[in-house]
This record gives C-alpha cells, structure tokens and sequence, in this order.
C-alpha cells in the first residue's frame, strides 16, 4: 500500500512539473510575439540618447511609435488618375490632405 501512494505521488509530481513546464513555455512564446528587436547599432544609438535624457530605450521607443501612430492615417486610400480626372473634386480632396 505505502508503495502505491509512493508511486501515486511521484506521478503527481511527475504531472506538475509538465504542467509547470508547459506554462511556462507558452509563456515565453507570448512574450515573444510581443517583443520588438532593435538591431544592435540601433539600440546602441537609443541607449546614448536615453542616458543623456536620464530615460530609458524603452520610453523613447514608446514615444516614437505614440508620434508615428499619430501622424499616419490608418486607412490609405489610393485614388487613381482617371478617378481624379472623372471628378476633379478628388484632386482637392488631396490637397487638403496635404496641408492638414
């Protein structure tokens, strides 16, 4: 009988340590969906700029991508030459898109 539990314990043992691992395998491949890679030069240049600013790669990184997220239209719309020259409104429709 005290063999049986021995045995029953080591498989439970056995079951969490799979589990564990399991969880924690798919927990670093989520983290690696979500990580960004700054090529070495790039990163280099950032961290001289971060400890000048007593910030951190990171929080420049932020920022970039914030401004870029700000200024960049979300939907392009390609309006081709005959369509502008159908209706000529469409080639004002673009210059007040430039001047925004």
């Amino acid at each position: 009988m005290a063999n049986t539990y021995k045995r029953f314990i080591q498989n439970q043992l056995e079951k969490a340590k799979s589990t564990a691992s399991e969880f924690i395998t798919s927990r670093s491949d989520e983290q690696d969906e979500d990580t960004l890679e700054l090529s070495p030069d790039t990163y280099d240049q950032l961290r001289v700029i971060a400890n000048m600013q007593h910030t951190t790669v990171q929080e420049i990184v932020n920022n970039i991508i914030a401004q870029y997220l700000e200024s960049s239209p979300y939907e392009i719309t390609h309006i081709s030459v005959d369509q502008k020259e159908d209706n000529p409104l469409l080639y004002l429709d673009g210059i007040c898109k430039l001047e925004d």
